[in-house]
């Protein structure tokens, strides 16, 4: 890591994200109607302030907080744990109290020019107790919900987490998520939302960072970020806000600042005042100690406030409340669970004290058990004696007592010979039910929502039980097996592996001892217990929704029957794999003598021609033959116990099947529409969304289970529905959404697609992406038929592209897709793929096939030349609908002028913008005209010899940046320092991470005339060093050279970061400077720091189209720097020669060193003089023009900056230059 980056990119940089913002954008400042409201606070604020009878003298705010844990933290080296967990946050809380009532040593010691005005406060930050149901939380504070894998502290996910004001119980909510600041990955601390905002009050927050201890990455110092955020949640801002506005933070205390300057006292700062660099909501993560009394009046302010916000933070502190969440005493209400209900004599039960009203003491009572009375919280307890038996707990404390007592709450060797069903609808475990947690890490649990042919089931989840081979058991109830009779037991389950190498097992075992030994009756390994399979890459968050995801076990009991102590049990062996998800649990001690016929397939519908089916025999009873049915399948019967069938004609189709054993024949069951062949479409139509969603046949392709292709019911083009998929709010850029259609048959004739689209795209750097794929082999492979990113898809340009709705009819386009290469296929699927950019929405209507088209065409043509030269042919392609068979073309301007060719190849001789017309003819008649204005742009050419010093705008003219990632650093123009002048190119390998490529394409050069071109330039650079880590940088510069338009391209020159270097020796890293890398701050300020590189081109000589490109690979080095870009024909440069720069002599620069003001004397030449001032980073920190008509003397006043190096430069209107290395003390 680089040094320089661990402060800037594990607080300064996400910090950027830290306060509130419209939730669907990432921004770092308060929208325009929230800064409104945040200047509109502060008379209120300064009115409350001068009648307010501070309930800071009195009893404390006290302020309940609760957790969310809604990541598993795998992907750090130590993995998530609630006891962890319990430690971070407990010393979380620790550092907030002390830092918001002053109570750390440091505050004592913090720049006493700010004593007048510090302040703290008397509140405390308390961890609730109970939840909004009203249930007492397992532990003190904590929301465990690793399963929720939220990634994005803007995931809408979130909100079905939050706690404020659910059941009018007020908390202030952390969301522990994995990367809380959209676009900042895995170093994002934490950002929180002011009352000022119409926002759900919520801190969100890196789970790396809570805490300094148990696991934590974060230090005693940087824990205090949480302080920062709980500043935010109660109205402040960053004290450097609006630079030096004023204004700024709206504290009339909190000096203007511009940025974190650091932790020194006595340095004035760039707004020339000294810094409250202590302060709680600046940056200097290594020293916030303090807030002043503006900002405690402020919070204090919120903390009283019932009805100005939205969401008051108000409603937290009320007694009410805080006796509702557990945190104050409130009369006691006795309640009670266990580790089971039901064991064997001499078997111990754990019980727990869950009563409401934090009770100070409480009195067990345990009939039969031993002790039989206890006074402890969670006493474990023996019973020795068979019985059913009652427990009673009573709880006190000052406000009163109250007792539960649950008659025949344990029982004890009682084992039941009735049927057991357990669809987990209840409690969990179910009553009699035992879990078993050898490692108390993950164990088995309920899981809401999902379920088979209900809405819950059981959970195991390997997916984040990352220690190999750990057991989890969850023993059933005791059965007696004594009148068994044909006893089974069978249960649904649904899984999907991991991979291969991920062997989760699932073991049913079955004691007769009371648990003292155990056998095994049922064992799956992965690979054999998958009932779905997916993609690797989407098997940790695979969730059972269908039916067919499924699958019914049954496992013979036979064994057992007679027996009157039969355990049961589940047992999970992780494999560190996914979730094993059980249902409908059924323990069948007695059950008829004949079968009850059951079957299953994992496989029972397709899209394709045919479907091959396996099936599989579930039927209870132990039957020993079996009669099938198929109807429209081969074969049409069967007798095998799991028989494999095919389908090849659509329809739906039933099965029946019927079972026998010794005992008689069983039940017959017939599935009705089990199997289901897709008949592809063959009749036009246009699907407008106006009924159902998605449309009968259709399937939604949701990877991540986030936002996806919806219907929207208030916009359509000519009709009140349409499809949308909403990229505003989907904001994982790269998320890709799918929605495959019904297959089209297209084996007559032509076939034309077409649909509306309607899009505004949010910016340029948000790149949504529309692509329709086509396939004939049934999705075993996808070819794209249209693509299209978020600058060419836009039919509108909105000022609120978020919340823009296409309601004109110019407002939508209709786009014609050729399918020609799938003429032919009577089985076509084509599915619209969404890649979100972060960007907007995406409107679909009107999506239209015709089968055995008899239209003429619509004409269209394409260029398919990535570059566009002069002198050099140019494709173009028609891509007409219809098929047709001839086309006029019109070319004004170009070589031939006209053609009658489907692909012609057009010269155009002359820079400029050209028109382009095609119109296409098929067997039906003359199409559409197509008339593109200005669709062919050609360039001019430069003639050599040629030179760039970088001193005008840039890009240079006709000059490409080529930036494929998108991302904020490529090539830009330096215009503090130079080879000879004061400007020139650089790119900042510095932050741009490794790989990361970034060309440059030079507007053509005519080179006809040059037999020996050659190519020079100025460079600079010294390699990246690290005082600590000697792993190399590798960036690496590339020159090619093409005469064909960047068809081809050869390389002419090539040198990695040892070759580049131009200063020596290099610069190196200072270990005693661990915050910054002085290789990373390096500009060349000598002429000795550059080199002139030099290099031929012969091999594109003579050649009347040439382009050059240079190309960056960054190795996450340092700065590239180019100068002075000159090509001639020949070697010695004869036609050209740059000026070599003039010094300015006569200079005078006293005192040097000096501890403010520097004066510099210039000649007394009458020019007019501009000077700039570069600190050691590059950064211009001063930058005056003067004249010298009266008096050839100048100060330089540097007050305020710190002591170092600084480099002066001069230059005099007459362009004569003067440098000097000047040093503040």
């Amino acid at each position: 890591m680089k040094k320089h980056y661990f402060f800037g990119a594990v607080f300064l940089l996400q910090f950027f994200v830290s306060f509130g913002q419209n939730p669907t954008r990432c921004g770092t400042q308060l929208s325009q109607k929230e800064e409104a409201a945040f200047v509109k606070s502060l008379s209120k604020i300064k009115t409350w302030k001068k009648g307010s009878t501070s309930k800071m003298t009195a009893t404390p705010y006290i302020i309940p907080v609760v957790f969310h844990i809604l990541t598993d933290g795998t992907n750090v080296s130590s993995g998530l744990t609630k006891e962890k967990m319990k430690c971070r946050i407990d010393d979380a809380l620790l550092t907030v109290n002390k830092d918001f009532n002053g109570l750390f040593p440091e505050y004592a010691n913090t720049d006493p020019r700010f004593d007048g005005v510090k302040s703290k406060m008397n509140i405390q930050f308390v961890l609730a107790t109970v939840d909004p149901d009203g249930d007492p939380l397992e532990i003190p504070g904590l929301d465990w919900h690793p399963e929720a894998h939220v990634s994005d502290g803007y995931d809408p996910k979130i909100y079905n987490y939050i706690w404020y004001g659910k059941n009018n119980r007020y908390y202030l909510d952390v969301l522990v998520v994995d990367e809380p600041n959209t676009g900042q990955g895995s170093v994002g601390s934490g950002h929180a939302f002011l009352p000022i905002q119409d926002a759900i009050p919520r801190v969100t927050y890196n789970h790396r960072y809570i805490g300094s201890t148990c696991g934590s990455d974060a230090s005693a110092t940087f824990a205090k970020v949480m302080t920062h955020e709980f500043g935010h949640y109660f109205g402040l801002k960053h004290t450097f806000q609006d630079d030096c506005d004023p204004i700024n933070d709206g504290m009339a205390d909190t000096p203007p600042t511009k940025v974190g300057e650091g932790c020194a006292r006595n340095v004035l700062n760039s707004c020339g005042v000294y810094a409250n660099a202590e302060n709680h909501m600046d940056y200097n993560v290594d020293c916030q100690n303090m807030f002043t009394r503006d900002q405690t009046n402020a919070m204090t302010y919120w903390l009283d406030d019932t009805s100005v916000a939205q969401y008051p933070r108000g409603f937290l502190w009320q007694q009410s409340n805080l006796s509702s969440v557990g945190v104050i005493e409130s009369t006691p209400v006795a309640n009670f669970s266990s580790s089971t209900t039901a064991v064997c004599s001499g078997k111990a039960i754990v019980f727990k004290d869950r009563s409401l009203g934090l009770p100070t003491s409480r009195l067990w009572t345990f009939e039969g058990g031993t002790p039989s009375t206890s006074t402890e919280s969670n006493p474990t307890v023996v019973y020795n004696t068979s019985g059913v038996f009652n427990v009673k707990l009573e709880v006190t404390n000052s406000l009163g007592t109250n007792a539960k007592e649950t008659p025949n709450y344990t029982e004890v060797d009682q084992k039941s010979a009735v049927n057991l069903m357990e669809s987990f609808s209840g409690t969990f475990p179910p009553r009699g039910w035992e879990i078993s947690n050898p490692d108390n890490g993950l164990e088995w649990e309920k899981r809401n929502g999902i379920g088979h042919n209900d809405s819950s089931c059981m959970i195991m989840n390997n997916a984040d039980n990352a220690v190999l081979g750990s057991l989890d058991y969850i023993r059933l109830p005791y059965f007696d097996f004594t009148t068994g009779q044909n006893s089974q037991m069978f249960f649904d389950v649904a899984y999907t592996k991991f991979d291969d190498a991920s062997p989760d097992v699932l073991k049913v075992q079955v004691s007769t001892d009371c648990g003292q030994t155990w056998n095994d009756v049922y064992s799956k390994t992965h690979t054999v217990l998958q009932t779905t399979e997916v993609p690797t890459a989407l098997a940790n968050n695979w969730v059972p929704t269908s039916d067919a995801n499924w699958r019914k076990e049954v496992v013979d009991l036979s064994a057992y029957q007679g027996n009157a102590n039969v355990s049961i049990r589940f047992a999970n062996v992780s494999g560190y794999g996914t979730r094993i998800w059980i249902d409908n649990v059924n323990v069948a001690v007695t059950q008829a003598t004949t079968p009850v016929s059951d079957f299953t397939s994992s496989t029972r519908s397709t899209r394709c021609t045919n479907l091959t089916v396996p099936f599989l025999d579930v039927s209870t009873g132990n039957p020993t033959s079996w009669e099938w049915s198929f109807p429209g399948g081969t074969p049409a019967t069967s007798t095998d116990k799991n028989p494999v069938v095919t389908y090849n004609s659509p329809g739906s189709y039933a099965v029946t099947l019927s079972t026998k054993n010794t005992n008689g024949t069983g039940t017959v069951l017939t599935k009705s529409d089990f199997i289901k062949i897709v008949d592809p479409d063959r009749i036009s139509y246009t699907e407008n969304f106006e009924n159902s969603f998605p449309p009968a046949e259709w399937e939604i392709v949701n990877p991540d289970n986030k936002l996806t292709w919806e219907k929207r019911a208030d916009a359509g083009h000519n009709s009140s529905s349409c499809m949308v998929m909403n990229n505003a709010d989907n904001d994982k850029v790269g998320a890709i959404d799918e929605i495959i259609l019904k297959p089209v048959d297209m084996s007559v004739g032509v076939t034309d697609f077409s649909f509306d689209v309607a899009y505004a795209k949010f910016d340029t750097e948000s790149p949504d992406v529309l692509e329709i794929l086509a396939s004939k082999d049934c999705g075993a492979t996808w070819k794209s038929v249209y693509v299209k990113t978020h600058t060419e898809l836009e039919t509108f340009v909105s000022t609120d592209p978020n919340n823009w709705i296409p309601t004109a009819d110019s407002h939508w386009r209709t786009e014609r897709v050729l399918l020609t290469e799938f003429k032919g296929s009577s089985n076509v699927l084509l599915k619209f793929k969404n890649t979100s950019g972060y960007g907007s929405r995406i409107w679909i209507d009107n999506v239209k096939f015709t089968f055995d088209s008899k239209e003429s065409p619509f004409s269209e043509f394409t260029i398919e030349n990535d570059k566009v030269c002069s002198d050099l042919p140019i494709a173009f392609k028609d891509t007409s609908t219809g098929e047709p068979t001839s086309w006029l073309w019109s070319f004004p301007g170009g070589s031939p002028a006209t053609s009658t060719s489907k692909t012609p190849a057009v010269i155009y001789e002359n820079p400029g913008t050209y028109d382009v017309t095609l119109t296409a003819t098929n067997s039906y008649g003359t199409g559409t005209v197509m008339h593109k204005t200005g669709v062919v742009v050609v360039k001019g050419k430069n003639s050599i010899p040629y030179f760039e010093n970088f001193e005008s705008s840039f890009p240079i003219q006709d000059w490409e940046v080529v930036n494929p990632d998108k991302d904020a650093i490529t090539w830009e123009k330096r215009s503090d320092v130079g080879k000879g002048d004061l400007s020139c190119m650089i790119i900042n390998n510095a932050d741009n991470p490794a790989g990361l490529i970034d060309e440059l394409i030079l507007k053509p050069f005519d080179f006809s005339s040059a037999s020996t071109p050659f190519l020079y330039f100025d460079l600079a650079y010294t390699q990246y060093l690290n005082a600590f880590d000697p792993t190399p940088a590798p960036d690496k510069i590339e020159i090619f050279a093409s005469s064909d338009c960047g068809a081809t391209w050869t390389s002419v020159y090539s040198k990695n970061q040892l070759q580049l270097q131009t200063v020596s020796p290099p610069i190196e890293d200072d270990k005693s400077t661990t915050s910054t890398n002085e290789t990373n701050d390096w500009i060349p300020t000598k002429n000795s720091d550059w080199r002139e590189e030099k290099i031929n081109l012969s091999i594109v000589k003579n050649q009347k189209n040439v382009l050059l490109k240079i190309k960056n690979t960054s190795g996450y080095g340092t700065r590239i720097w180019f100068d002075n870009l000159k090509i001639d024909n020949g070697p010695n440069l004869s036609a050209v020669k740059p000026q070599k720069p003039i010094n300015l002599d006569g200079v005078q620069i006293y005192p040097n060193p000096s501890s403010d003001v520097f004066y510099l004397t210039t000649p007394s030449s009458g020019d007019d003089y501009t000077v700039t001032v570069l600190n050691v980073a590059g950064q211009v920190i001063y930058n005056e023009k003067f004249q010298t008509k009266n008096n050839n003397s100048k100060a330089i006043n540097l007050g305020g900056q710190a002591k170092g190096v600084y480099f002066l430069n001069l230059t005099s209107s007459g362009k004569k230059t003067f440098s000097q290395k000047i040093i503040k003390q």
